[in-house]
């Protein structure tokens, strides 16, 4: 089977994220404070292939090593913090107006054959089939203050961002963030779901399942 053609044009800027209908909402929908502090642990594993090892997911996929982590935002600035030459180029101010859902995603190519995925087909989903996806690069570029469009933030989202088609060779490792909308309030549980992931031209989707907690503000 080969690869279905990645889908070209985009999903437009960061404008269009926030009127997604029936998807969720990077502003309408998100928790707001009064809500509390939104938290995502993974449910238990219910797939052979699957186990859950403290915050994370670990699965293989066809063969790969496939490790998927929800980061909080003190787990999103000790991600740039441990990366020399890097910045969080998500200012404090994104966490209390439009907090995004932030996943750190781990490849590990330990077969014989090409691994190919594509962020733009990854989606996540909750427990009333409402579907989101992704931020482009050029949706997180075009929502960040003009002033820190260029230099170490830019470098930085270039750097660790999830947004273009990957091809690993095979003992290829890469890991990057996929970053999407804030959550709806409702939201009980949330799956990651690699709709386009490939192993040598043979389709291996992955499914990633979290459950929602709310807890209260400190």
């Amino acid at each position: 089977m080969t690869p279905p053609v990645r889908r070209k044009g985009g999903r437009g800027r960061l404008a269009r994220a926030f009127v997604f209908v029936g998807v969720l909402s990077f502003t309408s929908c998100a928790s707001s404070p009064k809500d509390g502090v939104v938290v995502l642990r993974p449910s238990p594993a219910r797939q052979p292939t699957h186990q859950v090892v403290g915050e994370s997911i670990i699965a293989s996929l066809g063969g790969a090593a496939v490790t998927v982590q929800w980061l909080s935002p003190p787990g999103v600035d000790r991600f740039y913090a441990g990366r020399i030459g890097l910045v969080n180029p998500f200012p404090k101010e994104t966490w209390k107006d439009a907090p995004p859902t932030v996943f750190l995603v781990q490849f590990r190519n330990q077969t014989s054959e090409d691994l190919q995925f594509d962020p733009a087909l990854t989606f996540l989903v909750d427990q009333r089939g409402r579907r989101g996806v992704p931020l482009s690069f050029e949706e997180v570029y075009m929502g960040k203050p003009e002033a820190e469009r260029s230099g170490p933030a830019l470098r930085s989202l270039q750097a660790t961002l999830f947004s273009r088609y990957l091809v690993l060779p095979p003992g290829g490792q890469r890991e990057a963030l996929l970053v999407f909308p804030g959550i709806d309030p409702e939201a009980k549980v949330l799956l990651l779901e690699f709709a386009s992931f490939f192993i040598g031209g043979k389709s291996a989707p992955g499914h990633f399942e979290f459950q929602v907690l709310h807890q209260p503000t400190q």
